[in-house]
Order: structure tokens, then sequence, then C-alpha cells
């Protein structure tokens, strides 16, 4: 858990070419209501194939778990309680995963959490249980067949979005068409259509609801196209939004507003009424909050006490392995930026030779840097030299998972290059991050933007398992490390 896929240093930009504006990374899918029942079916079959099969092959290991009734039982008992954690984690209403290798990161993760319960469960009321061993091989199996399931299903899914893309027709005064169709993020398979209207009020003062789509040559145009949403740059007036609505309707096409300063940022949005009038509300996103603070910090003191007792031993052998190569010092502090812009010390085992900065002042490491030693080249590689940042999770100044923090000269100097670069200081940085599980290892100047782009999409769509699946993934990539 402690590999990360990080950068030690940020480069000297001082000459650099301008920054590209941060892309927006496509939002997590939704699941429609079809595809929902097909994922539930599936899953709940594959549960029931790996707790049945966990069950005959502690039989034949010359075990007898428990009574037949027993066995049924506690089979139904590890299927209903996997779909409702996967339920809870949001794996039937939408998808993370941009790769069939990230379904089988997402559903180890999602059985690891799931099967935390039911060891408790099952070691306070016996009789529900065939077997705590039987638990655990089957969410070992599980991981395969449900994995692989929701692998294929992906792979199809992909297909089918191929086949069958998603119409999505934008309309609006041609001002504001470009600022929303520039924020949009659609699937590569998305059709879109742009139509410039200039006053969407008076073209639907001919609307007639019996006759269709009809009265207004963009909806006309937007259904002859197979539009299947219908996305307006503009609100409507509220009087005109009935017909409007009931003309959609009768050709299942579904409306939106995107009114482009309604872009999504580092907060979220809920609509409410009052009376008879529309509130859209801003707050903090859930990450922010007090309670996912408080959990947050609870899990990340956990685990880095767990990880300290297990990784004692190999930082010990790296400390007296540094010192015996080249010397003192042993560790090497760098100031960096954490929560809400303030100041740490990162602490790492010295990989570099001593003042290797002296003459070059801050730059970006490289693969074949040659400020590192012999043994720094490899405690990089396979990431042994971050292991002291466990100190930094201890003492609050870091999480387990976070945006990597970077240096206060060069934050300084993308906050005028990137206008949202502070809103990843909006949480606590991180050992390994979103960015570091979906980039590769070694990064140019001109990964910034796209790094904050994976950062923007943790703050903004962060949960628990969200975390657990960037530690899974982190612990896969480090079986297949590529150097730094």
């Amino acid at each position: 858990m402690s590999a990360t896929l990080t950068h030690d240093s940020t480069p000297s930009i001082g000459s650099a070419p301008p920054l590209a504006d941060v892309a927006p990374k496509r939002r997590p899918m939704s699941f429609a209501p079809s595809w929902v029942a097909l994922l539930i079916a599936t899953d709940v079959g594959m549960f029931l194939v790996a707790a049945l099969a966990a069950i005959e092959i502690v039989k034949h290991g010359h075990y007898v778990p428990a009574p037949a009734d027993s066995i049924v039982v506690s089979s139904v008992i590890y299927a209903a309680f996997w779909l409702l954690i996967f339920e809870r984690l949001g794996l039937y209403r939408r998808s993370f995963a941009s790769s069939v290798k990230d379904e089988l990161y997402y559903t180890a993760a999602a059985l690891a959490l799931g099967a935390l319960p039911q060891f408790v469960l099952f070691t306070l009321v016996p009789s529900v249980s065939s077997s705590r061993s039987v638990l655990l091989l089957s969410v070992a199996i599980a991981t395969v067949t449900v994995g692989g399931s929701r692998a294929a299903l992906h792979i199809i899914r992909a297909r089918l979005n191929e086949r069958f893309p998603r119409r999505v027709a934008v309309v609006g005064h041609p001002d504001r068409l470009a600022a929303v169709l520039a924020s949009l993020n659609f699937s590569p398979a998305t059709r879109v259509l742009a139509l410039a209207e200039s006053d969407l009020e008076t073209s639907l003062d001919s609307l007639d609801v019996a006759a269709g789509l009809a009265g207004a040559a963009w909806l006309r145009q937007a259904r002859a196209w197979g539009a299947q949403t219908i996305l307006l740059t503009e609100i409507l007036p509220p009087h005109v939004l009935p017909a409007l609505l009931e003309a959609a309707a009768r050709d299942h096409i579904k409306l939106a507003f995107a009114p482009p300063r309604l872009c999504a940022h580092a907060y979220e949005y809920a609509v409410q009424t009052d009376g008879h009038q529309t509130l859209i509300v801003p707050f903090r996103l859930r990450a922010c909050g007090t309670l996912a603070q408080i959990n947050k910090r609870a899990l990340d003191i956990s685990v880095a006490l767990l990880a300290l007792v297990i990784a004692a031993p190999i930082m010990l052998l790296a400390a007296c392995a540094i010192a015996i190569e080249s010397g003192g010092p042993i560790f090497f502090k760098q100031e960096r930026v954490g929560r809400n812009g303030r100041p740490f010390d990162v602490l790492k085992f010295r990989t570099m030779r001593v003042n290797a900065e002296a003459a070059t002042g801050p730059v970006w490491a490289t693969a074949g840097d040659p400020r590192k030693t012999r043994l720094g080249s490899f405690m990089r590689r396979v990431s042994i030299d971050e292991l002291p940042q466990v100190f930094n999770v201890l003492r609050g100044e870091m999480s387990l998972v976070g945006p990597r923090p970077e240096r206060p000269v060069f934050v300084d100097e993308f906050r005028r290059r990137l206008p949202r670069y502070d809103e990843r200081h909006l949480v606590r940085p991180g050992i390994t991050g979103w960015s570091q599980v979906h980039m590769k290892r070694v990064l140019t100047v001109n990964d910034v933007s796209q790094k904050l782009s994976h950062d923007l999409f943790y703050v903004e769509n962060w949960s628990y398992f969200m975390d657990v699946s960037v530690i899974v993934k982190t612990a896969a990539e480090f079986l297949f490390h590529r150097a730094a």
C-alpha cells in the first residue's frame, strides 16, 4: 500500500511554455435502469457461484463446514451482503472504470469492504456461517467471477455505445453555445449537434403540442436528426415549459438546461423550491464536510499505524543501506503545500546525492536522473523512498489518498497559469492519488494540466470506495512498477 506512482520534484518552469487550460476529465457514466437490472442479476449469480465454489473447495479439504441448510443460508447472506455493499458504494448508479482492468480493481476493492462486516457477523453469530475460511475464499473467487463478468459487461457496453451512440443536441444563443460546447465532455462515441438560436423564447411561440415537435426550426431539426437529449443554454420562462415538455415527451426526447455559468467546479448544486420560486443552492463538496474529514482521518490513522508496523523492518534496512552507501542524512525533507495552502515538510528516504540541486536549482525528476544514487534508483523503482510519508499521515499533514503535494515556488506559478489549481488544496495531499494511478509515472511540465484534471476529478467525486480503489490499484501497479 505504501507504493506510489509519483515524481520527486517539480520542474523548473521559468522558461516553460504556457500551460494549457485544464481539460475536464469525463465524469462517471450513469447506468440506465435496464443496465442496472442486468448488473444486479449478473452480480447475484456470480456471488452465489463464488460462495458455493468456496464451500465445495473447503469440503474437499476434509472439513465439513456446516449442515446443508446452513450452507444455503450463509450463501444467501454472502450474496445479500455484497449486493448491499455494491449498492451503497454506487456500483449500480455509475461507473468510474475507464478500462477492463479498472473493473477488476473496483470489484476487488468493493469485495474487500463487503467482507469485513460479514467476517464480524459470522464471528459474533456463527450459526449463520458455514465457515469464516469459506468467506475469505469466496471473496477471492468472487474477485474473479464478479470482476470477470463486470469486465465482460464493460466491453459489451462499450461496443453498444459505439454501435448505438447517444445523440445530444445543444441549442442556444451563439455566444453561449460555444461556452457550453467547450465545457461538455461526453464519451468519444457521443454524437453532438449544435443549433444556434438567438431567441429561444420567441421561437417557441408557435409550439403546437398536438403536432409533436413543431413550431420551431431547431425543434424540427433536432427531431429529424434523432436527438435523444436537447440541452438549452438559456432557462425558458415557466409558461413555455409545459407545452415544450409534452411535445418532447411524444418523441421520447429528454430536455435539460445547460447555462454556461453553472459549470461544475469544486462545489455541488441542489435544486429546491420555495413557494413558486426555484432555488439553485450551491454547497460544499462531500470531501470537504466535517464528518467525511473525521472518518477519512480515522481511516488514515488506522491504516498508517498498521503500515508502519509492517514496513518498520524495511525502513530500518533502507536507513542502514543509505548510511553505508553515502552516509547521512538518511531522510530528505522538502517543503510542500498542503490542505488550504498550508506548507509542511514532506519526509522521504534520500535517493539523491547530498545537495543535488545546489547547481541546478529545482528541476523535474526524470527516469534516468543522474543525481540519483545507485541505491536511490532501486528505492524509487519499488517506492521504498516514500515509506517515511507514513509519519506525515500520522501528523495530519497528509492522507493516504489525495492529490500529490507540490513545492511552493511551483504552486505559485501553477496558480497563475491554471485558474482552478488551488481547488486541489481543499483536501489533504496524499501518498498516492487518482492521478498517480491513471497517469504515467514520470511526468513533464506539459502534463500538469492533465494531472490537475485528475486531481479535481478526485476532489469532486470523492468517496470512501474511491480511496479504497486507489489503494488497491496502487498495490496492483506496484507489482508491475514502472521505473522512475
